[in-house]
């Protein structure tokens, strides 16, 4: 269920992204109150997924390959960060001849619009759809059978 909710605030967050650029003015300018909200929900979506997912890999991989599974953990950021780098090519502008070779924000600002809405859709029927699994998922999780590490202890 917190993937799902940070799921959701990664979605909500491009989504202000999304609707500050669909919002510019005539020269192509948003208010900060977008980035300051994206980032908001950003940063919190990320504090359900990160804790949750680094205390899940541990509690629910066998003890004989923790270490394994945590690095194919770190793998998946890994390829996070590069599909990031390819989601930004989406974003690449040219100057259009310019000496300064930075262009206009009223060129660039329906284009980067256009990938935070793309990302916000994704994000959100991502979001649905692992909160709609979520009853299954935690069925299989056997937490009954998950305890605090004390149940073959002799006390």
């Amino acid at each position: 269920v917190k993937f799902g909710l940070g799921l959701l605030q990664l979605g909500l967050g491009f989504g202000c992204l999304w609707y500050g650029a669909a919002n510019a003015d005539a020269l192509g300018m948003v208010s900060v109150v977008w980035l300051l909200l994206g980032y908001l929900l950003h940063t919190t979506g990320e504090l359900c997924l990160s804790p949750v997912g680094l205390s899940m890999v541990t509690k629910l991989s066998p003890a004989s390959i923790v270490s394994t599974v945590m690095g194919a953990w770190f793998l998946a950021t890994a390829f996070s960060a590069y599909l990031a780098g390819i989601i930004a090519t989406f974003t690449g502008v040219s100057s259009g001849g310019e000496e300064s070779g930075v262009p206009a924000p009223i060129d660039t600002v329906l284009v980067y619009g256009g990938v935070f809405g793309n990302i916000a859709i994704a994000a959100l029927v991502s979001a649905v759809i692992v909160l709609a699994m979520s009853p299954l998922l935690r069925k299989w999780m056997h937490e009954d059978v998950i305890g605090d590490g004390s149940a073959g202890s002799s006390h």
